[in-house]
């Protein structure tokens, strides 16, 4: 080829570029200048409505990695406003009810009316009011005023048939209140069945508006397992979007509404999606993609291990079962309630966490809705308040070697009634014990040694160590709980109560208006266990990603309160709840010591404070091994007796996993321990135990 016909398509080469460079800039022209306004007015003539994909709640996990709550991809059917034609709505909301109905689906609506006449109001008074104030009607207006409102409001005829209309009215009043938009979707139903799905597809055509979405919904595989603790997830009220509004949320997100489900919401939560549909003037959509994808919320981890809690429940629940197959009608037959807080004598860390009764957490709407008593819901072990009866005087017998008044030698003298005041001379527990010191006072939880004590303190010393223990604090749990309250002047005051000399004295041994939780005992022991340093408990182990195959973070243990003490002071306490330990005979009457074989030294104390003329509750807190203390622990039986013969289960459980009730041949449990090995390998005995110590301190 010659340098002539290189140079000639070279020409023409460059002629094509400015000749389609030249057409394009035509173009353009005839787009911004000629056709601009033309193609502004399409641009202002199109709306996008962005709506929420629910994003994948993080999922929950035993310390051991067993799944708590996590969630299950189901059909949803919503209805969507841009693809809603108007003037057909009370028409398609009838069509698909019946399709629902034909196949025993139910549908979502909350319309606080019942369901066939006579209407009457069955939601409560926040409920009746909003939806008084969302018709325009006056606070006298009556069920029957709200229906008629309703259909006419939404143009619901007559011809639709009595039924028919109230199903019509009271989804238009959901969709009313759930804010229906073109950003907010309505769900109408959830989990419904494929051959739902196939009959909403055929009759589509006739369905507009209707969608078949699918996403996940909450799955409570725990079932029984701690769902005072987990908690539930829920609707967002409308009181609740006023806050979670700004948060992101939308009326048809749902949000953690107790327990771990709540307190952990943000982490659970993740970050939802967004889906943009574009419609024309004419509402013809004219684009529906994804803008932003979903992303699942992280998980977390419990620190409860689900063998041991699973043990720690069948242990409250077999003592319970046994005190009534026992049926004395002097020692606790009448027992209906209570809790069991094991802890981490190392971190604070809830081991487990039992309550009596309990339930499975699936059928918690039905509990609501039909409450039974005791409440199987409450969670007793941190809202529960009890007075802490003997179990108390832990803390007096701190308190008074704290304050220097007294020292492990310095004995009082019980005749077996306390004879300082002329007016009052209330009684010891045990009798005549004579000279007792703290430690034998202890031991025999002698009345009269602690009744002294406490008034040579004042109620206002015994209060601020009272304090330092964790009563009346808030123990800053992740899920919350009662701080309990010490009896002081101010407190009973406020109660309408009057404040006596003798006031002071009951308040030493656990009595008046003094009242814990079982957490509350659980950190009384913790705080024993540690020399005077109280963790704050906790139940979060750690954040996980979804699938819980990476760690985030993890929670450390965090001091919060240290008493400024001498250790020997909580070595003598020590002993003192050793010798309540090596009391406790196994089974009652029998001789036979249930604890003092046990490896190493068990610490404890019990209580038995009154709650009404004839009636009592039985208490305990204490720690294992004495020596070097793993576990710490707080128990109630409300109206029960002997929740000191627990201790040993729950220790067998946590370190030798070897718990099994005695039944007879109809199931019943005769005894609620079984039978248990003292002499584990790899466990020297306590004396064995004490040398090794002694041998490493040294």
């Amino acid at each position: 080829m010659n340098k002539i016909t290189r140079q000639i398509r070279t020409i023409i080469f460059v002629v094509m570029v400015v000749l389609l460079s030249f057409a394009c800039t035509l173009q353009l022209l005839q787009i911004q200048i000629v056709d601009g306004e033309y193609y502004k007015e399409q641009t202002q003539n199109t709306y996008t409505a962005n709506q929420t994909i629910q994003a994948a709640r993080g999922q929950i996990f035993t310390n051991d990695g067993k799944l708590i709550n996590t969630n299950r991809l189901v059909y949803k059917v919503i209805i969507q406003k841009a693809f809603f034609e108007s003037g057909t709505e009370n028409d398609v909301i009838a069509k698909t009810v019946k399709i629902l109905q034909n196949n025993n689906e139910e549908w979502i609506e909350s319309l606080p009316i019942s369901k066939t006449t006579p209407y009457k109001f069955t939601g409560d008074e926040d409920e009746i009011d909003t939806l008084k104030a969302k018709l325009d009607l006056g606070v006298y207006a009556t069920a029957d005023n709200c229906m008629n409102a309703l259909y006419e409001k939404f143009k619901i005829a007559d011809t639709y048939g009595q039924e028919m209309r109230r199903i019509i009215a009271g989804i238009r009043y959901e969709m009313l209140i759930r804010d229906f938009s073109y950003q907010n979707r309505y769900t109408m139903a959830e989990d419904v069945s494929v051959q739902t799905i196939i009959e909403l597809k055929e009759q589509s055509f006739m369905l507009k508006g209707i969608d078949i979405i699918e996403e996940s919904i909450r799955q409570y595989d725990g079932k029984d397992f701690i769902p005072q603790v987990v908690g539930r997830i829920g609707a967002i009220s409308a009181e609740e979007y006023e806050e979670l509004s700004d948060k992101g949320y939308s009326l048809n997100d749902t949000t953690g509404k107790w327990g771990i489900e709540s307190a952990m919401e943000s982490v659970l939560r993740g970050q939802n999606g967004v889906r943009s549909i574009t419609r024309d003037l004419s509402g013809m959509v004219v684009s529906d993609e994804i803008s932003k994808q979903a992303i699942a919320g992280n998980s977390v981890k419990l620190t409860i291990d689900s063998e041991f809690q699973n043990d720690v429940q069948a242990i409250l629940e077999n003592h319970i079962k046994w005190l009534h197959y026992n049926n004395d009608p002097n020692r606790g037959n009448k027992v209906d309630a209570g809790g069991v807080v094991v802890l981490d004598a190392k971190t604070g860390a809830v081991l487990a966490m039992a309550n009596y009764p309990n339930y499975d957490i699936n059928n918690y709407i039905d509990l609501i809705n039909n409450p039974v008593e005791p409440n199987p819901t409450y969670n007793r072990c941190i809202y529960g308040l009890y007075r802490p009866g003997s179990a108390f005087k832990t803390i007096t017998a701190t308190a008074s070697l704290v304050s220097g008044l007294a020292n492990e030698n310095t004995e009082i003298y019980c005749g077996g009634i306390y004879t300082y005041y002329s007016d009052y001379q209330p009684g010891c527990i045990m009798g005549f014990v004579g000279d007792v010191n703290v430690k034998t006072a202890l031991r025999y939880s002698c009345n009269i040694y602690f009744y002294d004590m406490a008034r040579q303190m004042g109620i206002d010393y015994l209060a601020k160590v009272a304090g330092w223990f964790g009563i009346g604090q808030d123990l800053e749990l992740e899920i919350g709980g009662a701080t309990g309250h010490m009896s002081t002047p101010e407190y009973i005051e406020a109660l309408g109560g009057t404040w006596t000399p003798g006031s002071t004295i009951q308040a030493g041994i656990g009595q008046l208006e003094t009242t814990v939780t079982p957490l509350n005992l659980a950190v009384i022991a913790l705080t024993l266990a540690n020399d005077g340093t109280r963790y704050r408990p906790y139940l979060v182990d750690s954040i996980m990603n979804y699938d819980g195959t990476e760690t985030i973070s993890k929670t450390e243990p965090t001091v919060a309160y240290t008493i400024d003490a001498d250790k020997h002071i909580f070595e003598v306490v020590r002993e003192g709840m050793i010798m309540v330990a090596d009391d406790v005979q196994w089974p009652m009457g029998s001789g036979i010591t249930q604890l003092a074989d046990l490896p190493y030294g068990v610490a404890i104390k019990t209580g038995t404070p009154q709650v009404t003329e004839d009636t009592f509750n039985s208490t305990i807190l204490g720690y294992y091994p004495a020596e070097d203390p793993q576990i710490c622990f707080g128990i109630v039986l409300e109206k029960g007796e002997f929740s000191r013969l627990m201790i040993r289960n729950i220790i067998e459980s946590y370190f030798y996993d070897n718990y099994k009730p005695v039944t007879n041949e109809k199931g019943d449990i005769i005894l609620p321990w079984g039978g248990q090995s003292t002499n584990t390998p790899g466990r020297p005995a306590r004396g064995e135990a004490d040398k090794q110590q002694s041998t490493e301190s040294n």
